[in-house]
């Protein structure tokens, strides 16, 4: 039997969009609001004005609920774009930030997104930003535990965002992987930088991973994400 060959790093970057990972170590990745003035096709369909004051609001709000930054949202958006995305999962929804971005970018490829949220409280806020945002037709927001949530959920994922709890990283993984993960889907893991430690395991064995090809990237220079790419089958 024929051994297949693990995809190199510059055929992943190739996969994602281009070289978007290059992009996003030199933080050159485009306000999607300013796109907006541009025309830009997923976000037209929205009150710009109402969507800016929205996202201006949730970020001033942010630290508070563990928000990834602007341009980390910003990364998401165009990520969920560059990949195609169809059917997308986020786990640790907060009060949506991240999930307005990646259902903005969805809103072009057609995709759905389902966001998994423990506490009740950021899940009800959530649901209120998202129907502000205009996306509830898109986002399918679920409060309860991710790590028995998931196992509910038939259908497979081809972008999955994992910005729950640090430490079950890898209890996601197993639960996805291999029957939830498309091949050629696409894997973030936030805070792959500053909470590097507390999701060691996780990163250790995702790097060494014959199915994946993955690497650590900023987009904001002080923390990152861990992306990884499952290898399509040849």
């Amino acid at each position: 039997m024929k051994t297949r060959q693990p995809i190199r790093r510059r055929d992943f970057l190739k996969t994602i969009g281009g070289g978007l990972g290059a992009l996003a170590l030199a933080h050159q990745v485009p306000s999607a609001i300013a796109d907006l003035q541009k025309g830009d096709l997923s976000l037209e369909r929205h009150d710009s004005k109402r969507l800016r004051r929205l996202l201006e609001e949730m970020e001033s709000k942010g630290y508070g609920y563990w928000s990834v930054p602007r341009e980390d949202g910003e990364f998401l958006h165009l990520l969920v774009k560059a990949t195609r995305t169809r059917n997308a999962l986020e786990l640790g929804t907060s009060h949506g930030y991240s999930a307005i971005w990646m259902g903005l970018g969805l809103e072009e490829t057609g995709g759905r997104l389902t966001t998994i949220e423990i506490n009740r409280e950021r899940h009800d806020l959530a649901r209120k930003n998202v129907n502000e945002a205009g996306l509830l037709s898109r986002i399918t927001l679920i409060r309860g535990d991710a790590h028995g949530e998931i196992s509910k959920i038939e259908k497979p994922f081809d972008f999955v965002f994992m910005d729950a709890d640090k430490e079950g990283q890898l209890d996601y993984f197993k639960k996805l992987y291999p029957r939830k993960l498309l091949p050629g889907a696409v894997l973030v893991v936030h805070n792959a930088i500053k909470q590097a430690d507390s999701m060691r395991d996780y990163l250790d064995m995702i790097q060494k991973h014959f199915d994946f090809d993955s690497l650590i990237l900023s987009v904001t220079m002080e923390d990152g994400f861990c992306l990884s790419y499952r290898h399509r089958t040849t």
